[in-house]
């Protein structure tokens, strides 16, 4: 026999340095939404409830909800293998988001879910309790003594409300009489409705969209493309095959400035603006991982090459080859497929220099009855 020890880590410091990942608010929210698509809710609602340090944000869906069982597996650390095989539209991979997009917010994280024809159940990971006891002890919420927002679970036929408590990342030092801190509070709604836009705009535009609304007010997607737009240029569909599964590359060359009012321009471009926004988005599963950038293939962001946006669809089962972060929010191809994403952003950014250099005029006309030349 083997002689070891069993190491058990710290439960305190190990929760601390999971909020330390290196999410922001908008990153967050958007992995606990993740979770409400794979339980197939077509209503999320997230709500910012202003009380100082004492603030709270909600994150409610209409999905299919989880049993005890699935609940308490939800809230382990490593709930999934990263290795195993999943269902093709499963948004997750490492069985982490929930409580490390959780604990970069907050230090109480509590979950109520309802299954149909099933009983509401809770459960809570308070950070201060598990540094006083040392030890990994999820709490079991009585529903008559866990806050009232889980009541409107009874009213639902299925679902699932993730409350977080304690946000101190946002709310720590605010103060609830001051309305100066009230509205940097408030502000954090734009950043977050700007993100979930650009993440999910797929989820958003489909022909049976999800809907999510924050504080009651609906988000509307935002298309890195404009393809509805009439001057976008949609460059030829590439197929590649990595690792034995098939991708697709669709280059598009958006329209010159001169194309577009100052509205349209202005949303064109983009959380961020339009020199951030440029380069291949990468999609998983139909989900937003890079919004915009050049994968370390040797091109800078310049303002010439800012027409330039190209749109790859990948499976989740190619996120070891691609490298997908536990944030869901870097990736790079694989040494395999470099000279090829290299060949598509040259091809990409010469149509696109073109564009910008000859501000978007068109190269003929067949007749030029239509003009009226001063001469």
């Amino acid at each position: 026999m083997e002689n070891f020890d069993i190491v058990n880590p710290d439960p305190g410091a190990m929760i601390e340095a999971l909020r330390a990942f290196g999410y922001n608010l908008g990153t967050s929210i958007a992995d606990i939404v993740d979770n409400a698509i794979w339980a197939n809710a077509t209503d999320i609602w997230i709500d910012f409830f202003w009380d100082g340090e004492n603030s709270t944000i909600s994150i409610k869906d209409n999905g299919r909800g989880m049993s005890a069982s699935d609940l308490l597996n939800a809230m382990r650390p490593g709930s999934k293998n990263p290795l195993e095989d999943r269902d093709l539209n499963d948004l997750g991979r490492f069985g982490l988001g929930l409580k490390t997009a959780s604990f970069a917010q907050c230090r109480k994280l509590t979950v109520g879910s309802k299954i149909r024809d099933g009983n509401i159940r809770i459960r809570c990971w308070d950070l201060e309790y598990i540094n006083k006891c040392h030890e990994w002890r999820l709490i079991d919420i009585d529903p008559l003594h866990a806050d009232e927002i889980f009541a409107q679970l009874k009213t639902q036929t299925s679902g699932t409300i993730v409350l977080w408590n304690n946000i101190d990342r946002i709310a720590k030092g605010l103060d609830a009489r001051d309305s100066n801190h009230e509205n940097l509070f408030y502000e954090q709604i734009d950043h977050v409705k700007y993100h979930l836009s650009m993440v999910f705009h797929r989820f958003l535009e489909k022909k049976n969209p999800i809907h999510i609304f924050i504080n009651n007010r609906p988000i509307a997607p935002w298309d890195p493309f404009l393809k509805g737009h009439p001057s976008t240029q949609h460059l030829p569909e590439e197929r590649l095959v990595i690792s034995g599964q098939r991708i697709s590359i669709k280059p598009f060359v958006l329209p010159h400035r001169s194309k577009l009012d100052d509205r349209s321009y202005e949303r064109a471009g983009g959380p961020g603006g339009w020199h951030l926004r440029q380069g291949f988005y990468i999609y998983r599963s139909g989900r937003l991982i890079v919004p915009g950038d050049w994968l370390g293939l040797g091109f800078r962001k310049e303002e010439f090459t800012k027409l330039a946006r190209i749109q790859v669809d990948l499976p989740n089962s190619l996120d070891q080859e691609w490298n997908i972060d536990v944030k869901k929010s870097t990736a790079r191809p694989p040494v395999s497929s470099r000279k090829d994403f290299r060949r598509i952003a040259r091809l990409t950014i010469d149509k696109a220099i073109a564009i910008y250099k000859h501000r978007g005029k068109v190269a003929g006309h067949g007749s030029s009855e239509s003009f009226n030349f001063p001469w």
